[in-house]
């Protein structure tokens, strides 16, 4: 059904830079029982300072800013931002010769815009302001986990190469990527071969309060040394499998090199559920993650899985723990060694973020 009738004109506050607007608004009924807010674009167009040309031909309206440009049609919930095309749940409305905006597509302006959110704030009862601010969905700061570490060599390949001294270089090209690539400051859990409890691992992330965390990993099957083959991922969740059991198993013995105090630390972030409201992100993180690896590697990709890693227990932000290749087959331990092979694993982790990135920004 379309729009049968507006009701209501006022205006409401919008704050932005500091400064206070009043910015026209009306109650639209899309039908007799779902009314919404609609924003003067006009009002909206001379707070945040963009462009706005009507094509009377085809109806379309073109919002543009510095370089970038968004299409709108009235009455139709698709529009162009940028090159992704958004399909919202409200769309704009042009009633006599005016533009008026709902407030999903005002949010989407204003993030492709000026990277920015639109927020509603309570003034007092029955009177609300919008606040344009910074956006709290911002991927700017990672911490990246090298398995392992001193004491704690991980799994050893045939030829006694040990899973930690792999997962730190990965690490480290990693977190230079990620700063010169995308801007992303990038926090080592550990810079050398040295132990680390997993507990701290997570203090460590949550402490500098980080927008992810990625635990980096090799692989091993003991059983069938140079049958074992790929990349694999997973999140926090109880594991599934009998193939995620034995992993999670393997990668928790760590918790042997640690002392009781450390441990008692965590043992008391596993009972912590906090870790749920990101399985979502994590989730979509690790699908990501392990496509842009495995294609990096030309490997095979043996997809997303769930376990309850210690190490990720208690980090109040999305995660996941990467699974590269088997160290156990003799193959993939040598290449593993070399530069290059880490090179790509660190290609493929960037890509992922950055994929992810788009994802969880917008």
């Amino acid at each position: 059904m379309g729009i049968i009738l507006i009701i209501l004109t006022l205006a409401m506050g919008l704050e932005y830079n500091n400064k206070v607007y009043q910015v026209e608004t009306k109650m639209i009924n899309k039908s007799r029982d779902l009314k919404f807010t609609y924003f003067s674009a006009k009002d909206l167009q001379s707070v945040i300072g963009f462009e706005m040309e009507e094509k009377p031909l085809t109806q379309r309206i073109i919002l543009k800013y510095k370089t970038k440009e968004i299409s709108l049609y009235p009455d139709n919930p698709w529009s162009e931002i940028g090159e992704e095309v958004v399909n919202l749940p409200i769309p704009p409305v042009r009633e006599k010769n005016k533009v008026w905006l709902p407030l999903p597509l005002v949010s989407e302006i204003v993030d492709y815009f000026v990277e920015m959110q639109v927020k509603i704030e309570e003034v007092r009862p029955q009177n609300k302001r919008l606040i344009i601010s910074e956006t709290k969905r911002r991927i700017k700061k990672i911490v990246i986990d090298a398995g392992h570490g001193g004491k704690d060599p991980g799994a050893v390949g045939p030829n006694r190469v040990q899973e930690k001294d792999i997962t730190l270089g990965i690490a480290k090209l990693t977190a230079i990527a990620l700063e010169e690539r995308l801007g992303i400051e990038c926090i080592l859990t550990r810079q050398t071969d040295i132990f680390v409890p997993l507990g701290r691992r997570a203090r460590i992330a949550n402490q500098s309060k980080s927008d992810l965390f990625i635990s980096i990993h090799c692989n091993a099957d003991p059983k069938r040394q140079r049958q074992g083959e790929g990349t694999e991922i997973y999140f926090l969740s109880p594991a599934k499998t009998n193939w995620s059991r034995a992993v999670e198993a393997r990668e928790n013995a760590s918790l042997e090199y640690e002392t009781k105090e450390e441990r008692s630390e965590v043992e008391t972030i596993l009972w912590d559920l906090a870790q749920t409201e990101f399985l979502i992100e994590s989730n979509t993180l690790s699908g990501e993650m392990v496509n842009c690896v495995s294609n990096a590697l030309g490997s095979y990709n043996r997809g997303v899985k769930q376990a309850n890693f210690y190490v990720l227990r208690g980090v109040y932000m999305p995660t996941c723990l990467l699974e590269v290749e088997f160290i156990s087959n003799a193959k993939w331990e040598k290449k593993l060694q070399t530069q290059d092979i880490q090179l790509l694993i660190s290609e493929g982790i960037v890509e992922g973020v950055r994929k992810f990135k788009t994802w969880y920004e917008r």
